[in-house]
């Protein structure tokens, strides 16, 4: 079981890092912007929600 958890967050960490440059048809309004051509958009959001799935899953203190 342990092992499964691991794997699912290595899975949804690399769906997160992947998702970021195949957003860009989708990417919705500016919420951040980092400079002049870099901006966290809404569909950025989406990486943010996996990985924190991610670290819930292989949080310490789970049995």
């Amino acid at each position: 079981m342990e092992r499964r958890r691991w794997t699912l967050a290595g899975l949804l960490t690399v769906a997160a890092v992947a998702w970021l440059p195949l957003n860009k048809k989708v990417e919705g309004p500016k919420l951040l912007v980092l400079s002049r051509n870099h901006a966290i958009v809404t569909a950025d959001l989406l990486s943010v929600a996996l990985v924190l799935v991610a670290a819930f899953l292989v949080r310490p203190g789970r049995r």
